[in-house]
């Protein structure tokens, strides 16, 4: 180490000291009329953000209690909405009981069927038998009403056995009438009173006869009415108890089973991560990403010291080391909902106890391809403001 003499270090000293204040004040000289540099400024806001797809990263879960079979797509590829993603282990067994479901209701609608046609012939039978049944009915009571009109058979009857009646009345007045007593014999009397009974019977058994073929009619048409009741009962009952309507609900249910044990895109978009090999149990832990990557955004917290400075339309350059050029968008969405921010910043010396706004930047459609490969990449963002009428008044006013 050179040692100085004291007042040569002194003068040294004093002379550096002379030299740094010199400095100072030509700095400030030079930036005293800060005005360019504050127009500068004012016509850009700069802050951190994350380049995003529009809507969003789907995380495909599954219900607990099952594992991963079979994985269909790989990282980076482009899916369709409906594209099969993974199947579970629960997959096989689940579509085995939606298939005996579907087959018992298959079976139940051709017992169903069957009956039906059954039960529609017995129907017919019973129709038939009815008509029959109706038509003899009627002509019993037909017959009936004939016969007992005036020259019917029944009337005929009638008349011969009230005709036989009066006779032996006549004879046997006179068989109590001394003067023509001789002339009635006992015999004469006992033929009479036969033939009296005779033409009676013949005429209560054809009344009987003709009363049996309504009754007979009658009970026919009551037989084949119950008949046709019982069989559409029977029809009613037979649909009743196939209960199809809770085997549909079951296959619904069982379908929906299914569904759950075959993952599906639910929308277009591009594999960003699979999060899952053969064997990873379901639970709480997503096993796929998904995104629509053909529209990107960047969401950027701004200062709210620099939001009033912000506005739609506004121009945006997103830089980073990872980018090979800056992207470019421009202001499409200012959330109104202020909050710490999230994002730390790389820089030391930035201030820890600040509040921002999301700023929502829609990436051009040429720069969208390269920030889909860099999804949720923390970026710096550029906003110019000096585009913006009230940019330009505040510089103006800066200037001033």
């Amino acid at each position: 180490m050179i040692r100085l003499p004291l007042p040569l270090a002194i003068g040294v000293f004093a002379l550096a000291c002379g030299c740094g204040g010199q400095t100072s004040s030509d700095s400030n000289l030079a930036t005293t009329p800060d005005k360019p540099t504050q127009t500068v400024a004012l016509q850009r806001v700069m802050a951190l953000g994350t380049l995003e797809p529009r809507g969003g990263i789907l995380a495909v879960m599954a219900a607990p209690g099952d594992r991963v079979a079979k994985i269909h797509v790989e990282s980076g590829q482009d899916v369709s909405a409906g594209t099969v993603l993974m199947d579970l282990e629960s997959l096989p067994a689940r579509q085995l009981e939606l298939t005996i479901a579907q087959t018992k209701l298959d079976e139940a609608r051709r017992r169903i069927a069957a009956e039906r046609s059954a039960g529609e012939a017995k129907l017919q039978v019973a129709r038939s038998s009815l008509k029959q049944a109706e038509s003899k009915l009627k002509d019993a009571q037909k017959r009936f009403k004939e016969s007992k009109a005036e020259g019917g058979e029944l009337n005929l009857l009638k008349q011969a056995a009230d005709l036989g009646l009066r006779r032996l009345r006549q004879l046997e007045s006179a068989s109590r009438d001394a003067a023509r007593q001789r002339l009635v014999s006992e015999n004469a009397l006992d033929a009479e009173a036969l033939k009296v009974s005779e033409s009676q019977a013949r005429y209560d058994s054809a009344l009987r006869d003709a009363q049996d073929a309504i009754d007979e009619g009658q009970f026919a048409v009551d037989s084949a009415e119950q008949e046709i009741r019982a069989t559409e009962l029977s029809l009613i009952a037979a649909e009743q108890s196939a209960s199809l309507e809770s085997l549909k609900q079951q296959i619904e249910l069982l379908k929906y089973n299914v569904a759950t044990s075959r993952l599906v895109a639910p929308t277009k978009g591009r594999v960003l991560r699979i999060d899952a090999t053969i064997g990873t149990a379901t639970g709480v832990s997503p096993l796929m990403h998904l995104a629509n990557t053909n529209e990107m955004i960047c969401l950027a917290e701004v200062n709210v010291a620099d939001l009033s400075r912000v506005e739609i339309g506004q121009p945006a350059i997103i830089t980073s080391p990872a980018l090979r050029n800056p992207l470019h968008g421009s202001v499409q969405r200012i959330h109104s909902l202020i909050a710490a921010p999230t994002l730390a910043s790389p820089y030391p010396m930035a201030a820890v106890d600040r509040y921002s706004a999301d700023i929502e930047i829609a990436i051009d459609s040429k720069d969208a391809e390269a920030a889909s490969r860099l999804i949720e990449l923390q970026v710096d963002v550029e906003i110019k403001t000096g585009h913006s009428a009230k940019s330009a008044a505040v510089a103006s006013a800066a200037k001033s």
